[in-house]
């Protein structure tokens, strides 16, 4: 493995791990909006820094990181939509939240 690649997939480790920290901050929304605004930041900050490790397939999804940014697209609309309608910002939220969790849980590498 060349000396990049494996930059590559520190920085697309570290990319994931911070978007996996801002989809569980998302999922506690309920307790205050500050804390939902924050963690669709960090989710969609943590994708962004994950971006360039996306062309490497997990081992068991092979496109977790465009499961990954769709999910954390979900929780910014959601997130702008709570202000409109609440109850379906939080679904679509939420269901962005469950979505990224699940594409980055499938999608760390085991072992580097």
């Amino acid at each position: 493995m060349a000396a990049g690649s494996s930059q590559v997939r520190g920085a697309g480790l570290a990319g994931q791990l911070t978007a996996g920290l801002g989809a569980a901050l998302a999922l506690l929304g309920p307790f205050a909006d500050w804390i939902a605004g924050a963690g669709v930041f960090i989710l969609v900050l943590g994708v962004v820094i994950a971006a360039p490790a996306g062309r490497h397939p997990g081992p068991f999804m092979v496109e977790w990181w465009s499961v990954a940014a769709i999910g954390a697209l979900a929780c910014l609309i959601g997130f702008g939509l709570t202000f409109a309608v609440a109850w379906l910002g939080g679904i679509v939220l939420v269901a962005g939240a469950v979505a990224a969790l699940v594409a980055i849980g499938l999608g760390t590498p085991v072992e580097e």
